[in-house]
Order: structure tokens, then sequence, then C-alpha cells
């Protein structure tokens, strides 16, 4: 099933930022598109959830050196 979730990024400061984080549209299987604004600090995140989690992307989020909050 399609879901969507939007995140609050805590050290996500500029154009590059965004950038990393939306590369994980092209990094981990089931996510369908990412769109970070690093203006507001946000990322959206539209997935499969029958073949990546939540907590999966969370976790990945953290290996690039970000928390969602």
């Amino acid at each position: 099933m399609k879901k969507k979730i939007t995140l609050k990024i805590q050290g996500m400061e500029c154009p590059n930022c965004a950038m990393k984080l939306e590369s994980l549209e092209d990094r981990l299987e089931g996510i369908l598109r990412a769109e970070a604004s690093y203006h507001k600090s946000l990322l959206t995140v539209e997935f499969l959830d029958e073949l990546i989690s939540e907590e999966t992307i969370r976790a990945e989020i953290k290996g690039l050196g970000y928390q969602a909050i």
C-alpha cells in the first residue's frame, strides 16, 4: 500500500543537504518519491509499505547524518 509521511529533519541547512536526503529515492527500494525543503526542514516521502517501513526510512536518514523528529 502506498503511504506518504512528512518528517521534520534536524540538521538540513542547505540545498546540498536536501539533495542528499532526496537521494533516498534512488538508494532504497520501495521509495517512490522523496522531496526535501531545506527552508522548512521537511522531508516528504512516498513509499510502498510492503517493501520498506517508516522505521527503515528513519534509520537511513540517521545514517546520512540527520535526525528525523
